[in-house]
């Protein structure tokens, strides 16, 4: 014994200095590792064997023309002996809507072409059909292909949890035919982690609160998507054994078989996935927002946020009170609940005041036109990627406290505005916030500009007298980003002090003077001013009083209202809100 630990270290020494492979050595180790996994040995050992006569392959053709493709079989199958001996799927890069790249693809198309011959070959030759129905809506399949989706649309299926890692998913054919998917990578023969089992579970459990019927998919439909499957029941139907899930499923799929390690691994798990209950998150949707950008995103958001949650869906509609709805979620949950607005600043603001002065929390993923809001928490970033930005805020849930403010009893979170900002947000239609997007606010600014209207009313601040004041805009915020430039009158206003920033336009018949003015406060929105325009005036108060003769109009987080008297006042650290 001593002499073969001898011998054995002197190998790895000699390996070491001479940069070479000891295929013994390599075994050992991974022998160790898996050697209760016999099934997992035999495929290492196998790819092992490929990927030798492999290398043979390229020794042999150096000075030939075929050297270069050896050279790529022998690269491809190496990087999947690498993923197979240390149980990394992530090799190949597949990602949650099933794709894989292509210059992965690149690296491995030997392999992958190999992979879809076999697949396809064993589903012509197997015993039993491609897709069964285990449930009413639950089904089992092997490796799915783009004419598929023909038979699962005849079967009702929309939803697919792909299981696999090793070849590229129905992502396209999905994305075309508006199906929902999922996948989650595991390796030929392994069992998924812990994690990627809540997922799937939370996920499923999520498509069957839309009504949509899932099919779950691996390479053959005997392995991977069989202990899946089996782990989703275990956890939906909590009186059930893992025997007699496993003799429920295999009833109808006579091939599906766990190896020992899935086996044992679905056991001890068992009681576990009986207990699982993951956070509730009640997603309050506004289908209508943004031409309907739920939609064009449903997937993705899904996909992510079911990683920790159990999601609740609620959509609204023309006729829907969402302040209502949100307080009768709110009631329903004695515990600290988080609720999603999935909408435009509206649908926030509206949410928001029912969460306000309650330990619940608020989350948003930005679906309307200007989104400020998400603009005010995540800074420009929001501009780029809002949905995933707001789902990472989401999954990491880090909340902190938010002023509020009230206007005439409404709660706003942004900025009550006149003049100028009204005029701008009322000239653009909802036809062309549709057509044109954020292009639509700033063609309604120019119009606004070329009107010039000037606004005459009574202001009292605090508790100062009031005094009578012309000017072309009145803006007052909690908080806004810096594309509210009429907010800016010291910069960024701070949704945390307890105050709130009033900035004031004063009213001039010069179009150069304006557009001067208008300048600096853009040049305030990036730094603070050192000194401001004299047309410019900004002051912090608590309490803000506006009155005038006649009917005004104003907006309200872009929402448009009148009223001849607005009274409006700030609620300190009145929201938790979830804003990174």
């Amino acid at each position: 014994m001593h002499v073969l630990i001898a011998e054995t270290h002197i190998k790895m020494h000699n390996r070491m200095n001479n940069i070479q492979i000891d295929i013994g050595t390599f075994l050992e180790l991974v022998s160790a590792k898996y050697k209760k996994e016999e099934i997992v040995m035999k495929m290492i050992k196998y790819y092992l064997l490929l990927f030798l006569l492999s290398v043979a392959f390229v020794v042999l053709s150096y000075h030939n023309w075929f050297f270069l493709p050896a050279l790529w079989l022998c690269i491809s199958l190496a990087c999947v002996l690498f993923a197979y001996s240390t149980n990394y799927p992530s090799v190949f890069r597949k990602s949650a809507t099933g794709s894989i790249p292509v210059w992965i693809k690149c690296i491995l198309l030997p392999y992958l072409l190999a992979t879809q011959l076999y697949n396809a070959f064993m589903r012509h030759h197997d015993k039993v059909p491609a897709i069964q129905k285990i449930t009413d809506d639950l089904f089992l399949a092997c490796r799915l292909f783009p004419s598929d989706v023909d038979m699962l649309e005849s079967k009702g299926v929309n939803a697919i949890l792909d299981v696999t890692a090793e070849f590229d998913g129905l992502n396209w054919s999905a994305q075309q035919e508006n199906l929902y998917y999922l996948n989650i990578p595991i390796l030929d023969h392994f069992s998924p982690t812990q994690e990627q089992l809540e997922h799937a579970i939370n996920w499923i459990k999520a498509q069957h609160q839309l009504n949509n019927k899932v099919v779950v998919h691996c390479a053959l439909g005997r392995g991977r998507s069989f202990f899946m499957l089996c782990a989703y029941l275990l956890a939906s139907k909590p009186d059930i054994s893992v025997r007699e899930v496993i003799e429920q499923v295999q009833e109808i799929r006579g091939t599906a078989r766990l190896n020992k390690k899935q086996l044992k691994r679905l056991v001890k798990l068992s009681n576990q996935l009986k207990a699982h209950q993951a956070h509730n998150l009640s997603l309050i949707i506004n289908p209508a927002s943004g031409s309907g950008k739920w939609f064009q995103h449903d997937n993705a958001i899904i996909g992510e946020l079911t990683k920790k949650y159990t999601l609740l869906f609620h959509f609204t509609k023309a006729d829907t009170d969402v302040k209502k709805l949100s307080e009768s979620l709110i009631e329903s949950h004695e515990e600290p609940h988080t609720l999603v607005a999935c909408g435009g600043d509206g649908t926030v603001g509206q949410v928001a005041c029912a969460v306000k002065n309650t330990h619940h929390h608020l989350g948003i993923i930005p679906m309307g036109t200007a989104n400020a809001l998400a603009h005010v928490l995540w800074g420009f970033s929001s501009k780029i990627d809002p949905i995933s930005e707001a789902c990472d805020a989401i999954i990491q849930h880090k909340t902190v406290k938010m002023d509020t403010m009230q206007c005439n009893g409404k709660t706003a979170l942004l900025v009550v505005a006149l003049g100028l900002e009204e005029q701008m947000i009322d000239n653009a239609s909802r036809e062309q916030k549709n057509e044109l997007g954020q292009l639509a606010y700033i063609k309604g600014f120019f119009s606004a500009l070329v009107t010039n209207k000037a606004l005459n009313i009574h202001l009292a601040l605090d508790n100062q007298p009031q005094h009578e004041v012309k000017c072309s805009s009145i803006v007052v915020a909690n908080a806004a980003p810096f594309s509210t430039v009429l907010a800016q009158g010291c910069g960024a206003p701070d949704w945390q002090d307890g105050l709130l920033d009033v900035t004031q336009l004063d009213h001039t018949d010069s179009t150069t003077e304006q557009l001067t003015t208008l300048a600096e406060l853009f040049n305030n929105s990036v730094r603070a001013p050192d000194a401001q325009n004299k047309n410019i005036k900004h002051c912090h108060v608590k309490h803000i009083q506006i009155n005038s003769d006649q009917d005004l109009k104003y907006s309200i987080d872009g929402e448009i209202d009148s009223a001849t008297e607005l009274k409006i006042h700030v609620l300190p650290a009145s929201l938790s809100i979830i804003a990174s």
